[in-house]
């Protein structure tokens, strides 16, 4: 099990991606930080941009699939990353069983 991460530009409509990611079983539940502020120093300089981050859960086996989609619908040069559930109690363990796609 793994926590999905998505970093959408500003514009990119992050609730219609999730009911997509959520409606194909690919994850099984998520949440949507809005207005995100990601701070980068670039040459020195600090560079501010503004996301919508998707916080998902979903199978390990899942992120290729997931990565693959959401190239298709807002582009490749959107980042994602994957964290472990390292360890979760039953309530949680067994949503993401039964949202999510069989593997």
């Amino acid at each position: 099990m793994v926590n999905v991460i998505i970093y959408l530009k500003k514009q990119d409509d992050a609730k219609s991606l999730v009911r997509f990611l959520l409606e194909e079983r690919l994850i099984a539940s998520a949440s949507i930080d809005e207005n995100n502020v990601l701070y980068k120093l670039d040459d020195n300089f600090l560079s501010e941009e503004v996301y919508s981050v998707i916080t998902s859960q979903s199978k390990s086996l899942l992120f290729p699939v997931i990565v693959s989609a959401v190239r298709q619908r807002i582009g490749a040069e959107t980042p994602i990353v994957s964290t472990p559930i390292v360890a979760s109690n039953e309530i949680f363990d067994q949503t993401i069983k039964t949202k999510t796609i069989p593997i």
